[in-house]
């Protein structure tokens, strides 16, 4: 059973007024809003792709639509987004759209202003979830939730995508979300349902994918980032992060668990590495922490209020200056300035209205 849709708690919680437009301040006032691109898996149908721009926050102004915003991914109806089905890469020239219902993944060019063009589409496998690239850029992969498979990809130099084999086995088991370790050597997926926990693959030329061991936790897990190091991964049952080590072979070593504000489902970790940030689903927050090998501090007011109905998923630009929390039940975001500490500010005091599309699922920063 696929945990991530549900979380009853939170709706008992959310006691807040969503307001389209924004510009107020909260408790962290101080910081403009820098200007920056965010795109929003909307999950309609036909499925389609968000892009916005954050330029007129910091005056008291809008979020504004990019010019075509919002861009069509498959021209098919009964298309959806999925959790963590989107992903930049090449520098923000290139964005993947997962479409869940349709089996697939498409590829837009991104110009400099941000504006999408189809380039792709190519088939994966059953009810895609999570899309990833490495910090490379030479691989991609698509895990797919209803096939209990992994779809790995070359990226070539102009996006396009060569498909490798499909694996499947290893403990895949309605695997969420993906991420590689930051040199790229390693594969590791989330899984959603018993025994839960996180699948390792090592990374071969090609984006060739080979079973490395799984570390099953016996929980339902979901977002999960890694380091050269270190991998975290979030548990929204039991309201925190598992972190695990980075063996020299890939294979993962069990550290401990670390509570977290409740509920997180989606996580990012800045680009230097230096601080995680949780998308506290049942806290109508963000948490954010500092990283120093294995050991997270919760860093000085956090976790910082979104005022969402259910913040799911969080994502942090190439620059680390911005982050973007969407709420998924209300299709709208929060946005906060990164500070040099890591800290957040100038969190507006309302929500930004995206769209009337319900349960948007994914979101990404440039």
């Amino acid at each position: 059973m696929k945990r991530y849709p549900v979380l009853l708690f939170a709706l008992a919680m959310a006691g807040c007024t969503t307001a389209a437009g924004g510009g107020g301040t909260g408790t962290n006032s101080g910081t403009p809003i820098p200007s920056g691109i965010f795109y929003v898996n909307e999950g309609t149908s036909p499925n389609t792709v968000g892009a916005f721009s954050t330029s007129q926050i910091a005056g008291g102004g809008q979020l504004s639509a990019l010019t075509g915003s919002p861009f069509q991914v498959t021209g098919q109806n009964g298309a959806a987004g999925a959790p963590f089905g989107i992903a930049l890469a090449k520098g923000g020239t290139v964005l993947y759209v997962v479409n869940s219902n349709q089996g697939s993944v498409t590829e837009f060019t991104v110009d400099m202003n941000g504006t999408l063009t189809l380039a792709n589409t190519y088939p994966v496998g059953a009810s895609p979830s999570g899309v990833c690239v490495d910090p490379s850029n030479s691989f991609a992969a698509v895990v797919n939730t209803g096939a209990n498979s992994v779809k790995p990809f070359a990226v070539n130099p102009d996006g396009s995508l060569t498909g490798a084999s499909v694996v499947s086995g290893n403990g895949l088991s309605t695997p969420t979300a993906c991420t590689y370790s930051s040199d790229g050597k390693y594969l590791y997926v989330s899984n959603n349902t018993s025994p839960g926990g996180i699948s390792g693959f090592s990374v071969a030329g090609g984006g060739v994918l080979s079973p490395l061991s799984t570390y099953a936790t016996g929980n339902f897990l979901q977002g999960i980032v890694a380091s050269a190091t270190v991998v975290f991964a979030a548990d929204q049952s039991h309201n925190g992060l598992h972190i695990l080590l980075i063996s020299a072979s890939g294979n993962l070593a069990y550290q401990n668990f670390f509570g977290t504000a409740f509920g997180p489902i989606g996580i990012a970790l800045a680009p230097n590495g230096k601080n995680l940030y949780v998308a506290a689903s049942a806290k109508q927050a963000v948490d954010g922490y500092s990283v120093n090998g294995q050991i997270l501090s919760q860093l000085a007011g956090a976790p910082y209020a979104t005022q969402a109905f259910k913040t799911a998923m969080v994502s942090v630009n190439s620059a680390g200056t911005l982050l973007v929390a969407l709420d998924e039940i209300d299709c709208a975001v929060t946005v906060f300035a990164i500070k040099s500490d890591g800290t957040l500010g100038y969190a507006p005091m309302n929500e930004y209205k995206l769209c009337n599309a319900a349960n948007p699922m994914a979101v990404v920063a440039r």
